[in-house]
């Protein structure tokens, strides 16, 4: 029997300092009713399919490594951002989403030095970017939005040229280059000019100068957007290569599905300011979502309307139920008690679980409750303080 869902159910997989399990590793979680036990094993997913959800990877909290306090931001007087706080721990990924014009933009481009008139403090591994920039700008890899190089360069040209930029040893450079290109599927491209790239490529080419440097912070605008599915694919994997490694990550998507599948933690930020943040778990709660499990039987116990006992059952299509739990509610004694039920009704499960909403549904429950407010003026290159 699998732990499974039309929507996936969530089984986090967390080792003792709170990072990813590598995805051969299976975790069991075993109920025994009686002499009759049984695995809850999680669902292996098949190719392409979506990662866990935000906030499944990890079990402590690191030291931050990102720290943003009462950030600030103004065009011609118009608020861009309005007292953005929040941290990201060491390691983690972060998404940040927004409504377009929230501002998600103007905060990357702070981070990454390139707006330097603003209110606020921000620090990077204790590094004020306004007072200690050199050493800031070292600690970041950016990706801006609509990544531009010199169209006249080759690949291999403009990526040696700007990893010089950033310290990289001339040695380190001859290795690492043709690594990334060839990570990136961009080997057999190395020598044609900028120029003669497409836009997906040039987007790839964007990250791999923004990873060269090897940063502690990685910081991605849109990096998702212009690319097919094979290489957004790709582009999921190596954050999570990343991560693995220890860099931290901050990228902002208009793509929720694809913050789904890549976050620990998701920040909303609308009007300038962030509405909330948090696990897709958290976020669940915040916005009072009800907790749901479904369950599909194999074989049906003797007496299947015992799921009207654990809240409101409705069956959605024969032996698949979805039960709307009671407020309060323990999930995880919910499916302990199905499952008994159902070994002890003589039926057979054919999986159950905790049942979530995607994450874009729970942002068009968040902007359908929000008041409306005047769009602020995003940044479009205009450094007015």
């Amino acid at each position: 029997m699998e732990v499974l869902g039309r929507r996936r159910v969530r089984v986090a997989r967390q080792d003792v300092v709170g990072r990813r399990v590598p995805p051969d590793v299976p975790r069991r979680i075993h109920h025994r009713t009686g002499d009759h036990p049984v695995d809850v094993q999680r669902h292996r997913r098949p190719a392409g399919a979506r990662r866990p959800p935000a906030g499944a990877h990890r079990v402590a909290v690191a030291a931050p490594l990102v720290e943003i306090r009462g950030l600030s931001k103004k065009y011609y007087g118009h608020p861009v951002l309005a007292g953005v706080s929040f941290d990201i721990a060491e390691g983690e990924v972060f998404g940040y989403i927004g409504p377009n014009g929230a501002g998600k933009t103007t905060t990357l481009k702070i981070l990454a030095g390139l707006i330097t008139e603003y209110q606020g403090q921000v620090q990077i591994a204790g590094a004020d970017i306004a007072r200690d920039r050199v050493r800031s700008h070292h600690l970041i890899g950016f990706l801006p939005q609509g990544v531009g190089f010199q169209a006249w360069r080759t690949v291999d040209s403009a990526l040696d040229s700007l990893a010089e930029l950033s310290g990289v040893a001339a040695e380190v450079r001859a290795r690492r280059i043709p690594e990334m290109l060839e990570r990136f599927d961009l080997l057999a491209a190395r020598h044609k000019k900028v120029k003669e790239l497409s836009g997906g490529m040039t987007q790839k080419l964007g990250l791999i100068q923004a990873l060269l440097h090897e940063p502690r912070l990685l910081v991605l605008d849109e990096p998702l957007e212009g690319l097919d599915p094979p290489s957004r694919a790709l582009l999921k994997d190596v954050i999570r290569e990343r991560q693995r490694a220890g860099t931290t990550v901050l990228f902002s998507s208009h793509i929720l599905s694809d913050v789904e599948d890549v976050a620990d933690r998701v920040g909303i930020l609308n009007a300038g300011a962030i509405a909330t943040s948090g696990s897709l778990r958290e976020l669940l709660v915040a916005f009072g979502r009800p907790l749901e499990i479904e369950l599909a039987w194999a074989a049906a116990p003797a007496d299947p309307a015992f799921v009207h006992e654990l809240g409101a059952a409705s069956e959605r299509k024969p032996g698949v139920w979805r039960v709307r739990l009671p407020d309060g509610a323990d999930p995880d004694a919910a499916v302990h008690a199905a499952i008994e039920r159902t070994l002890a009704g003589g039926g057979r499960l054919r999986r159950i679980g905790l049942v979530e909403p995607e994450l874009d549904e729970l942002f068009a429950s968040y902007l359908s409750r929000a008041a409306p407010v005047p769009a602020p003026i995003e940044d479009r290159g205009r450094h007015v303080a």
